[in-house]
């Protein structure tokens, strides 16, 4: 995947291998679709250093006041994140309310 994004159409695949035309993909945002899926983005590091502190903070929390208040704390964190990464960009809703299974959140 070393096809540079002056190469690639609105309508051709995107170089990042999502299966979407790059239009929809990576047109005018600042990373580089080359890059692919296994790029490393800055939200990413954030939010793995956010997780990381929590267990340290946890851990800390542990030795000094009591193993409870540390893996309340710590553990709370680190769900905390993890909830926020899983749910941070939910799926689009399907379009058609024919389909029973097409259940409208909102969108």
């Amino acid at each position: 995947m070393s096809q540079k994004t002056d190469d690639v159409g609105r309508n051709d695949p995107c170089p990042c291998g999502s299966g979407s035309k790059y239009k929809h993909c990576h047109l005018g945002k600042e990373e580089d679709p080359a890059a692919g899926a296994n790029a490393v983005s800055s939200d990413s590091r954030v939010t793995t250093a956010i997780a990381v502190a929590g267990a340290i903070l946890g851990i800390v929390l542990a030795v000094t006041q009591g193993a409870e208040l540390g893996i309340a704390v710590g553990g709370g964190i680190v769900l905390a994140v993890g909830a926020w990464v899983i749910f941070r960009n939910p799926p689009p809703p399907k379009s058609g309310g024919s389909d029973p299974a097409a259940i409208n959140f909102g969108g």
